[in-house]
């Protein structure tokens, strides 16, 4: 078999560990949709595409109890995992390929006890684990099919990005996410690559996890009017997102690894648990209060309310626990975007909320992940909107770009 692999042209080769990347991505993201549905018939004895209903169902004592118990396995579990592991992130995967390989049994366990933390309600985002897994596959195949360190490198890349495609059904956004926030050069081939390994993860993972948006919203048009509200929105968001931003890479970089884990997460967990005991609407990673600001259900004390789930999301991934923050941001920016707008309107300035949550979402999307084009395609790909909204987006993300920029170089 080694023998054969070898004989193969290498631009055959490049094209077969490609497409098995796409088809294994494909499967990562059934299976992460598979364990949430089964965590969450384990945890709350049903799963439905409507969260809030699902957690305001489960009662305030199991919700409760669950988290309580998710935050005590988690904390038991990725101590014993991490004192025998290294864990790699997808940027330490890229940048040791050729020279060390990750534990692959270790880093799938890592990435199903992330799926499974979301599914029992955790404040932070699920995206991470397909991508990680889709990365870990990518290295794999690249080394089965002989390829170089430098394909390698690329085939890790497109992974994280195919899995993030499959996961969410987002190819094209996926696609700009490699080139943004990975850094993969731009070429001919390079895009080929991306493209194809991403678009062949949706085709595959489409038929379990379908093509329903993240979160539903009436097609929102724009005007004149949206040129200002825009560059109101990247004005105020943008620094928001910059403190959440920040306090995520410390909580990222100062994550407690050692035996104080094993009470801090279960202690955050309880905080969680008591939080959400009264307010199912700081369940899960952000989905739910974003859907219920987009169908203009009353959320109380908002400014409140992002702040606190802001702060849960630090608290989770400063004491121990891993997950994504693309979700938990996008919430935030919703949220954000509604509240100046909202602000605006006590002034005297007249705008549509339903505009401004979506450009709120964009600036906060494009500060925490540093790519603004993947900002703007996530916004409309996660609420079904029109491409023609793109315009005022741009604007936002292009003035929001310019604010981090800035901020960056005042460091």
């Amino acid at each position: 078999m080694k023998v054969g692999l070898q004989s193969l042209p290498y631009g055959l080769r490049l094209l077969l560990a490609t497409l098995s990347l796409g088809i294994g991505a494909g499967l990562v993201g059934i299976a992460c949709h598979y364990l949430i549905e089964g965590v969450q018939r384990l945890a709350f004895g049903q799963a439905s595409s409507d969260l809030l209903q699902l957690f305001q169902e489960a009662g305030n004592l199991r919700r409760f109890l669950v988290l309580c118990m998710t935050g005590c396995s988690a904390a038991g579990f990725w101590y014993i995992l991490q004192r025998r592991h290294k864990i790699f992130s997808i940027r330490q995967q890229i940048d040791l390929a050729g020279d060390r390989d990750p534990a692959t049994l270790a880093h799938l366990l890592h990435a199903g006890m992330q799926v499974a933390i979301v599914g029992a309600g955790a404040s932070v985002g699920k995206e991470a684990a397909p991508r990680e897994v889709g990365a870990l596959i990518g290295g794999r195949l690249a080394k089965v099919f002989f390829l170089t360190v430098k394909e390698r490198k690329v085939l890790i890349a497109c992974g994280a990005g195919a899995g993030l495609a499959a996961v969410y059904q987002v190819p094209f956004t996926s696609s700009l996410f490699v080139f943004e926030t990975l850094g993969l050069a731009y070429s001919w081939q390079n895009f080929l690559l991306v493209l194809a390994s991403t678009y062949l993860a949706t085709w595959v993972a489409q038929p379990i996890i379908g093509q329903d948006v993240l979160c539903h919203l009436s097609a929102v048009s724009w005007s004149l009017s949206s040129f200002l509200q825009a560059i109101l929105i990247a004005l105020l968001v943008t620094p928001l997102a910059l403190v959440f931003s920040f306090l995520t890479k410390q909580a990222n970089r100062k994550r407690r690894k050692d035996e104080t884990i094993l009470w801090a997460l279960p202690l955050a967990f309880l905080v969680l648990g008591s939080l959400v005991s009264f307010f199912s609407i700081f369940m899960g990673n952000g989905q739910v209060l974003a859907q219920a600001l987009l169908s203009h259900q009353p959320v109380p004390y908002l400014p409140l309310a992002l702040a606190m789930k802001g702060l849960l999301v630090y608290l989770l991934l400063r004491n121990g626990a891993y997950g994504g923050t693309l979700t938990p941001s996008f919430a935030l920016g919703i949220g954000s975007g509604y509240l100046v707008t909202l602000l605006l309107t006590v002034v005297g300035v007249h705008l549509d909320p339903a505009l401004g949550m979506l450009l709120g979402a964009t600036v906060f999307l494009g500060t925490t992940l540093h790519a603004p084009l993947t900002a703007i395609a996530l916004t409309l790909g996660f609420t079904g909107q029109a491409w023609s909204l793109t315009i005022p987006l741009v604007l936002a993300a292009g003035m929001s770009y310019v604010i981090r920029k800035r901020w960056e170089r005042g460091q």
